[in-house]
């Protein structure tokens, strides 16, 4: 039976047996370490995760996580890493603060990550041309094809590590744990109180 001013359309508060006897933040946001531990459903304070100043703006990021052990599936084989990766793997959307410098930060990561991957193609296509046109050196056709190579794989990481503000150490069915988390905005929030 409902007692008085409950409200029987309100959605049920979602809490692993786990941690049934530990007491609950409101808020769901935690630090473990370096590291910020909150759940699925809370929202984060109008900080800037990277330098803890205030800002309205919000950037959204889809986590995926799976278990470091699937790596060894790549000893095998590739295709089964990729499965593995794919069925095993732990997902969350989040919203994190960001102020107009790490916004800015970021595209420029993007642009300077996906400007190189352009170029890149540009030498390997210039270096092919060149090492099939008879009035120039095969070496320097060779010289522009390694370096466009070498040049998409630097541009490629530089863009994704650049671009990446918070990266997710593990994801449970309710929990995320972020790395990269300014540690002025990590000693606002109390200590996760359970273990792991």
């Amino acid at each position: 039976m409902m007692s008085k001013g409950e409200n029987p359309y309100q959605s049920p508060e979602v809490f692993p047996a786990a941690y049934a006897d530990k007491p609950f933040r409101d808020d769901g946001l935690w630090r473990k370490g370096k590291l910020l531990v909150m759940h699925k459903n809370a929202a984060l304070p109008p900080r800037c995760v990277k330098s803890n100043a205030p800002t309205p703006r919000t950037l959204r990021r889809k986590l995926t996580w799976h278990h470091p052990a699937v790596f060894i599936a790549l000893l095998f084989n590739l295709l089964i890493y990729a499965i593995l990766a794919i069925v095993l793997s732990k997902r969350a959307t989040i919203y994190i603060g960001l102020s107009d410098r790490w916004f800015a930060k970021r595209r420029r990561a993007i642009l300077i990550g996906w400007g190189s991957v352009l170029l890149a193609g540009g030498m390997v296509v210039g270096g092919i041309a060149m090492v099939e046109n008879t009035l120039v050196d095969d070496w320097v056709g060779a010289v522009l094809i390694i370096g466009g190579l070498i040049t998409f794989i630097a541009g490629a990481i530089f863009g994704l590590v650049g671009a990446r503000m918070v990266t997710p150490t593990r994801i449970t069915d309710d929990y995320v744990w972020l790395k990269g988390v300014h540690q002025d905005y990590l000693a606002t929030l109390p200590d996760w109180p359970y273990n792991p």
